[in-house]
C-alpha cells in the first residue's frame, strides 16, 4: 500500500515544497510582505520589513525633512505643506508598522543553525544504522518501548526549544517534532502489523492517522509549515487507506475518489483561508486532486480518464478566469497543479478512446481546442496567447487522432483545419495562427501524397510536394515577420490591478 502510493505521494510533496521555496524567497518565513507606500518612500526596494534598523528608518526621515527643506525654499511648497507631509508621513508609518510588525533579528548565524541540522540528521542516522543492526534481535513489545520512548523524549526536546527567541530555533524545533513523527509512524508501524496483526492496509491506516494527528496538535493552526505539510499528508494518506480497507483489492478507484474529496475540501479551504500558509493546503489539496485522479484513471479505465481530464480543466479554468480567485498566488498554484494534470489526462485518454473510436475522439478533442482558441481571441482569460496557442495546437493535433479509425478521413480534416488557422492569421492579433496553420499543411499535404501515391515512385513526388510547402511557408512567414515582431510582444492579459482580478 504504501509502495503504490510512494509516487504520488511524492508528487505532492514536490508541489508543496516548491510552494515552500517560493514562499520563503517572498520572506514569508519571518515577516509580512512590505507595505508598498514604504516602498515609495524609502526608494530601496526590500523584501520584508525585516531589514529595516531604527538607524535605516531615522535616515530615511532626514533625507525626507531635506527633500522637503529643499522643496520649501524652491517656493514649490509652503512650510505649512512641508509639515502636514511629515506628520501624514509619521502618521502613515506608525499605521504599517502596526499593521505588518517587523521580523524578529536573527541571534543565530546561519553557519551555526545548518550545523545542529547535521548534527541533528547525524544522531537521527547513527541510531537508524544501530537499530537495524540489532532490530531483529528485539522482541515485540522492545521494540514498541523503544520507538515510544524516541517518539517522546523527541517531543519534549521540541518542545523545550523556545521558538519565539529566534527563527532558527523555531525551525529547529520544526526539524525535531518531524523526526518524532517519523518515530511515531514507525512505532505504529510495528503496533499494526507485528503486535495487533493487522492487514497492510488497515495498518498504513493506524500509522498515518497517528502521523496526521500528533503533527496536527503540534501545529493547530500556527505558523509551523513542517508541522502542517506532514498532517495534511497524513490526512490524504489516512483517507486512501480507509478506502482501500473499506472496498477491499483492487481499490484504486475508491481510494482516489477519497482523496480527490479530502483534496477538494482542502483548496476550499485554503480559498476561504481557514488555515494558516494557506498556499501549503491549497498546493496539497490541488495535488491531491490530480493524484486522486491518477488513481482513479487506473480503476475505471475510460471514465477515470474523463474524471482527470475534468480535474485538470476545473484547475485551469480557475487559475486562467479573471476574479474567480482572491489572489495571484492562488492562480499561480491551481495553474501549474493543473497543467501537471493535464499533462496526465489527454495521453490517458488518447490512448483509450482513440482505440476505441477515434473519430469521435478526435472530434471532441478538436472541439476542445476550438473552445479553448475562442476564449483565448475573446481574451476572457488571464492569459489569452497560452489559451490561443495551445488552442491552435490542439486543433492540428486533433485530425491526427482519427486516423486510427480513418486515415483519409484525417487527412481531409488536418488539411481543412490547416488552411482554416492559416485564414485566420491573416486576422489582426492573430498572426500566430499562420505559424500552427503553416505547420500542419507541411505535416497534413506531405501524409496525403505519402498515402494517394503509394509505392517506390511516391519519393520524389513526397519529396517535391515537400520542398514546394516549406519554401511556401518560409516566404510566407518572411512577409508576416513585421507582424510576428509587433503582435507578439504585446501583453494579451490584464494588466497589474485590472478591474476584474481581486487582491488578498
Amino acid at each position: 500500500m504504501l509502495v503504490g502510493m510512494g509516487i504520488p505521494i511524492l508528487l505532492i510533496v514536490i508541489v508543496v515544497l516548491a510552494v515552500w521555496v517560493v514562499r520563503s524567497r517572498r520572506g514569508a518565513s519571518g515577516g509580512a510582505p512590505s507595505n508598498p507606500a514604504d516602498l515609495a518612500l524609502e526608494h530601496e526596494p526590500t523584501a520584508n520589513h525585516s531589514v529595516r534598523t531604527p538607524a535605516m528608518v531615522g535616515a530615511r526621515e532626514r533625507r525626507l525633512e531635506e527633500e522637503l527643506g529643499r522643496w520649501t525654499g524652491a517656493g514649490l511648497i509652503t512650510p505649512a505643506e512641508s509639515q502636514a507631509i511629515i506628520v501624514f508621513e509619521e502618521g502613515r508609518r506608525t499605521k504599517a508598522t502596526a499593521e505588518h510588525p517587523a521580523a524578529r533579528p536573527r541571534k543565530i548565524p546561519a553557519a551555526a543553525e545548518a550545523m545542529g541540522y547535521l548534527g541533528g540528521a547525524l544522531v537521527v542516522i547513527g541510531m537508524t544504522l544501530t537499530t537495524t543492526r540489532f532490530w531483529a534481535d528485539f522482541s515485540v513489545p522492545t521494540r514498541l518501548i523503544l520507538t515510544g520512548v524516541v517518539a517522546a523524549a523527541l517531543m519534549v526536546a521540541g518542545g523545550l526549544i523556545h521558538e519565539a527567541a529566534d527563527p532558527a530555533l523555531a525551525r529547529f524545533r520544526w526539524f525535531i517534532w518531524l523526526a518524532s513523527s517519523a518515530v511515531t509512524g514507525v512505532f505504529f508501524a510495528v503496533l499494526g502489523m507485528q503486535q495487533i496483526d493487522l492487514s497492510p492496509q488497515a495498518t498504513t491506516l493506524l500509522t498515518a492517522a497517528a502521523i496526521s494527528l500528533q503533527s496536527g496538535l503540534l501545529w493547530w493552526w500556527r505558523d509551523r509549515p513542517i508541522q502542517q505539510m506532514v498532517s495534511l499528508g497524513g490526512l490524504l494518506v489516512a483517507a486512501g487507506a480507509f478506502a482501500a480497507v473499506v472496498f477491499g483489492q483492487p481499490s484504486e478507484g475508491p481510494l482516489g475518489v477519497a482523496l480527490w474529496i479530502v483534496g477538494a475540501g482542502l483548496v476550499i479551504a485554503a480559498l476561504r483561508r481557514l488555515t494558516p500558509n494557506f498556499e501549503f493546503t491549497e498546493a496539497t489539496g490541488a495535488a491531491a486532486t490530480v493524484v486522486g485522479g491518477i488513481f482513479i484513471v487506473n480503476g475505471w479505465r475510460g471514465g477515470g480518464a474523463l474524471f482527470l481530464a475534468a480535474t485538470a480543466a476545473l484547475l485551469l479554468v480557475l487559475a486562467e478566469l479573471p476574479g474567480v480567485l482572491p489572489s495571484r498566488t492562488d492562480q499561480l498554484i491551481l495553474g501549474v497543479v493543473g497543467l501537471v494534470g493535464a499533462f496526465e489526462a489527454v495521453p490517458a485518454n488518447l490512448s483509450y478512446y482513440a482505440n476505441q473510436a477515434a473519430i469521435l475522439s478526435g472530434s471532441v478533442t478538436w472541439l476542445i481546442g476550438a473552445l479553448v482558441l475562442y476564449v483565448g481571441i475573446r481574451k476572457v482569460v488571464l492569459t489569452p496567447r497560452l489559451a490561443e496557442a495551445a488552442g491552435g495546437g490542439v486543433l492540428v493535433a486533433a485530425a491526427a487522432i482519427t486516423a486510427n479509425q480513418s486515415e483519409p478521413f484525417a487527412l481531409a480534416c488536418g488539411v481543412t483545419t490547416s488552411v482554416l488557422l492559416v485564414a485566420l492569421g491573416t486576422r489582426p492579433g492573430l498572426v500566430l495562427m499562420s505559424a500552427f496553420g503553416s505547420v500542419g499543411l507541411l505535416i497534413y499535404v506531405t501524409w496525403s501524397v505519402n498515402y494517394f501515391f503509394p509505392g517506390q515512385a511516391r519519393a520524389p513526388i513526397v519529396m517535391t510536394v515537400a520542398g514546394l510547402l516549406v519554401i511556401a511557408v518560409a516566404v510566407w512567414m518572411a512577409r508576416l515577420r513585421g507582424r510576428f515582431a509587433s503582435e507578439l510582444r504585446r501583453h494579451g492579459g490584464p494588466t497589474e490591478g485590472a478591474p476584474g482580478e481581486r487582491r488578498s
